[in-house]
């Protein structure tokens, strides 16, 4: 017994059995695909207060795209680096939102994973 569901019995209705075991690897094959199309977009972008900076992120922190401004070319290292490194951090999180949100699409707000996701998300902010 599965989620309150009783499968029929493979002895007493293969049949039943057979159809109730498809329709299972279809839903199974749909999420797997939902999920994949939801990680896909899950990336954000964030851009500094003045536009010097625009990071896009990705699923797990990757960095997709970093672009700097003209104007980007008056800061020093110093102070461009901290731009870039916060830039990232609201690009990471709000990708991190977004991965969150297509879990949730797919597997519904009371799945465990997705409570787990909440919860490590919240815990770093």
């Amino acid at each position: 017994m599965e989620g309150g569901c009783v499968l029929p019995s493979v002895f007493e209705d293969p049949e039943g059995y057979m159809r109730e075991f498809q329709g299972r690897m279809a839903s199974m094959v749909e999420k797997a695909s939902s999920l994949g199309e939801a990680m896909e977009a899950a990336q954000a972008s964030a851009s500094s207060p003045e536009g010097e900076v625009t990071v896009t992120v990705g699923i797990g922190g990757s960095l997709q795209d970093l672009q700097l401004s003209p104007a980007s070319r008056q800061m020093s290292a110093q102070a461009l680096a901290a731009l870039i490194k916060e830039t990232y951090r609201e690009a990471a999180e709000q990708a991190g939102r977004s991965a969150t949100g297509a879990l949730a699409s797919v597997f519904g707000e009371d799945n465990d994973l997705v409570r787990q996701a909440r919860a490590r998300s919240q815990g770093e902010e």
